[in-house]
């Protein structure tokens, strides 16, 4: 009976463990895709020709409709890791379109500090929803 109880909370331990594991992967896995996002916006933004314009939706980061010739700066729109839907948030820009997206998970993080200088505004945010990858033109911060 002893040897089915500790069995049993071993298990639970290791059961623990492993969703914790994967928790974080989605984590990495957020910061990799959202930072795709925030080099693609930039892209888009800072074409030749382009006049600062934003993306008015994600899909125009796909295939650039402002050019006769293809431009593409996202190779598909990628869902959040965390939910594991194309259901981002995105943020304004503040002349129009987007200008970053977010999840929409408010689960707490396990990494709350020691981010890449891009992404250094994410130190001790409380919930995954809280990591906006954002990229306004004339910054010099880039990813």
């Amino acid at each position: 009976m002893g040897i089915l109880v500790v069995m049993s909370v071993m298990t639970g331990r290791a059961v623990e463990i492993s969703a914790t594991q994967a928790e974080r992967q989605r984590e990495a896995d957020l910061l990799y895709v959202g930072n795709v996002y925030r080099q693609a916006i930039r892209h888009y933004v800072e074409m030749p020709g382009a006049n600062g314009q934003y993306p008015s939706r994600l899909e125009d980061l796909l295939m650039d409709p402002r050019f006769l010739q293809p431009v593409r700066h996202l190779r598909q729109i990628y869902p959040d890791p965390e939910t594991g839907q194309r259901d981002w948030a995105v943020v304004g820009a503040p002349g129009g379109g987007i200008m970053g997206v977010h999840s929409i998970s408010t689960r707490k993080p396990h990494k709350l500090a020691d981010f890449s200088e891009a992404d250094a505004n994410f130190n001790e945010k409380q919930t995954l929803a809280e990591w906006v990858f954002t990229y306004q033109a004339g910054t010099t911060k880039k990813p």
